[in-house]
């Protein structure tokens, strides 16, 4: 171990320790001086410039708190939507659009819940990440006939439930016929 890192890891914990000190004395009265150099000096002691100092504002680390130590809380059990489906485009999708993007919207009764999420599978491989939306973009697909399933995911990112397959189908003109059908 190098001098440098050795001489840190003693100072750490003196500093940590100064500071659990200093907490509770944070609404003491702090005074502000000038040495002879005029450097500024702070301290406890009259006759300065009175400063006020506030508390240390405490960041919370992101955990939440454990009410029940005996007993961890169980998830909600996942409860099923009535429905759960692509909404069929009427519109024909091209080529150029395809490679662009092509939105689709994801309908459930009931509205999607707080913590579910849906995500969009093409040729039974997952295309974009987990969305709270009711809006998926199927982008970069090449001609040619796609499957395309909605997935609903649980708060774990679990998948629980899938619309029925509808059928994508990328045209390299707008005059080649049909585009989208739903298949059950």
């Amino acid at each position: 171990m190098s001098g440098r890192s050795c001489h840190m890891m003693l100072w750490v914990p003196v500093v940590c320790a100064l500071l659990v000190d200093a907490i509770p004395q944070a609404g003491a009265a702090v005074y502000r001086h000038l040495d002879a150099q005029g450097n500024v000096v702070w301290s406890d002691r009259p006759g300065g410039i009175r400063a006020e100092v506030r508390p240390p504002r405490v960041l919370s680390s992101g955990r939440v708190p454990v009410m029940n130590q005996g007993a961890a809380a169980a998830p909600a059990p996942f409860t099923p939507y009535q429905s759960v489906r692509l909404r069929p485009r009427s519109a024909p999708v091209t080529l150029e659009q395809a490679r662009r993007g092509v939105s689709l919207r994801v309908e459930t009764a009931p509205q999607l819940r707080n913590g579910d999420r849906v995500q969009l599978s093409v040729d039974g491989k997952r295309h974009q990440s987990p969305l709270s939306s009711r809006v998926l973009m199927a982008i970069g697909l090449d001609a040619g006939a796609h499957a395309l399933v909605a997935e609903v995911l649980d708060a774990s990112g679990t998948v629980r439930q899938r619309s029925p397959v509808m059928t994508l189908e990328v045209v390299s003109s707008p005059e080649s016929g049909p585009v989208l059908a739903a298949q059950p």
